[in-house]
């Protein structure tokens, strides 16, 4: 079987066109399991299979204690009404995922051309490795992507922050952003028993994406999940929302979990073009 570090490197012999310095964005040239721009800025593949391009360090709040639960609610089908709407409407040869945590939701859209995916959480990228998708995987900033001018047909955002100014740089001539926000009743049950307010808005999130894209095109998705039983305790530890719950609170919601989980989310789509 092959080792991670080795299939990362024969994917970045096939697809090394398609990454550029974080700090100079010159081109790399790949040399044994080393990425050497031609500026003299070397970043190593380590044993992983995933190459960090951060110069600094970073503090994380995103851990594999939220990561590993996320992901296990990932591949129980909670975002498949989701995942099913950006499929069809993925393009081209090739696919970043911006923020990509442990990877599921690249690894279940099985896009059928290059992927690429990075996060600024390590730990997210550590699980990120095991998927079971070909892929090139990265620590990296959002302010300065590792990827080559005009390089990717797709941008994947999905939850997470944007710089448009990269995506703009990044992205093909006929290339799309894919960005998916969370609507007003999003995991509206998790809200509920954390005693979070109720009254989300990210309508201002929505209206710097259609000031970059003019001809953005918006879709609605609303359904319930029906949490399974054994998944009704990572359902609580999957997003940043835990993070605002006291120890006391925390505990009396363990033993009474949710059993749905409303799904709503906008889906913009747009292209510079």
């Amino acid at each position: 079987m092959l080792k991670k570090i080795d299939k990362s490197y024969n994917f970045l012999e096939k697809n090394v066109d398609k990454l550029a310095c974080p700090l100079c964005q010159s081109s790399f040239d790949l040399s044994r399991y080393s990425l050497r721009c031609q500026k003299g800025h070397q970043f190593d593949i380590n044993k992983k299979g995933f190459v960090n391009f951060l110069n600094h360090k970073v503090v994380e709040n995103y851990t594999k204690e939220m990561f590993e639960p996320r992901g296990r609610m990932i591949r129980a089908r909670m975002y498949e009404g989701v995942l099913e709407y950006i499929k069809k409407n993925l393009l081209g040869k090739t696919l970043l995922d911006v923020g990509c945590g442990e990877g599921s939701h690249l690894s279940l859209l099985n896009f059928d051309g290059e992927n690429f995916a990075f996060d600024i959480a390590r730990d997210g990228i550590n699980l990120a490795t095991n998927q079971d998708i070909e892929a090139f995987w990265a620590v990296a900033d959002l302010t300065k992507l590792p990827y080559a001018n005009s390089s990717m047909d797709n941008i994947l955002n999905i939850f997470t922050p944007s710089n448009y100014d990269e995506f703009r740089r990044v992205l093909s001539e006929n290339g799309q952003v894919i960005k998916v926000v969370p609507d007003k009743y999003y995991l509206q049950e998790l809200r509920k028993a954390y005693n979070l307010p109720l009254d989300y808005d990210n309508s201002k999130v929505i209206a710097k994406f259609k000031e970059e894209f003019p001809k953005a095109t918006e879709e609605e998705i609303y359904y319930e999940f029906q949490i399974p039983e054994e998944l009704r305790n990572d359902f609580l530890k999957m997003s940043p929302l835990e993070w605002q719950v006291d120890d006391e609170l925390l505990a009396e919601v363990k033993n009474n979990p949710p059993k749905t989980a409303t799904v709503n989310v906008k889906i913009l789509i747009g292209s510079y073009k």
